[in-house]
């Protein structure tokens, strides 16, 4: 599944230095093309939002339902003028696997060889990581108005040592929006990932970044798979 033409010494050593990398030409093409066609087609979305919040009653058809996904984006516009909010769609693959959903969906696949012994031994290479023991995935699906605010990525339950973005999407132009920034102490932004079509972004975490609002004129909807490096 990645290709076979990747030299990860160069990306190695920027990861080390810099705490962050984007690696172009991650996958083999075909199995690009196929993953990119299978969250295109083929998956059951849900919309995702903070989980410590009420779901409003405009979540459950706002995935289908075009008013209803207009009115959560004003319910969520307005938590997000005072709090850290999202709004995108996702498929949760971890659970997805473990519950047996869903099983024509080509991204079960990813997620057993995401947690191969080949692949994490390719992650710890890369990463310098001897640690990491789990690849956690969730597949996303980000259209016009979503977004996700500044945040970190800590989590008290779980060792996240690194986080990763498996870009999916084609010809994305950057004033569609949809772009990983990270930002520095005083909230200013100091470097931004475009998501190029089968890029590996990849950054130990905790990192400040978000990912910016998808514009309204955007021509299609950003695709990825998404998640962290796990220790635990």
């Amino acid at each position: 599944m990645i290709s076979n033409e990747l030299d990860i010494a160069p990306y190695r050593s920027r990861l080390a230095s810099q705490g962050r990398v984007q690696i172009p030409g991650f996958l083999q093409e075909p199995s690009a093309r196929r993953l990119r066609d299978c969250l295109r087609n083929e998956v059951r979305w849900e919309p995702a939002l903070r989980s410590d919040r009420p779901v409003p009653p405009q979540a459950a058809n706002a995935v289908d339902d075009e008013a209803q996904r207009q009115a959560l984006l004003q319910l969520v516009y307005a938590r997000a003028r005072d709090e850290f909010e999202f709004v995108f769609d996702r498929y949760r693959m971890l659970e997805a696997r473990r519950d047996g959903l869903d099983p024509e969906l080509v991204l079960h696949v990813v997620v057993d060889f995401l947690n191969s012994e080949p692949f994490l031994e390719f992650a710890r290479e890369l990463t310098g990581d001897p640690q990491l023991r789990m690849v956690s995935a969730i597949a996303a699906r980000y259209r016009p108005g979503h977004f996700l605010k500044q945040h970190s990525d800590s989590a008290s339950d779980e060792d996240r040592a690194f986080a990763y973005v498996i870009n999916l999407s084609r010809d994305w132009e950057s004033d569609w929006g949809g772009l990983l920034q990270f930002t520095d102490a005083a909230g200013e932004v100091v470097d931004t990932f475009h998501p190029h079509w089968n890029s590996l972004s990849l950054f130990r975490v905790p990192q400040a970044h978000q990912v910016s609002l998808v514009a309204p004129w955007a021509r299609d909807d950003r695709y990825s798979i998404t998640g962290w490096f796990r220790r635990r």
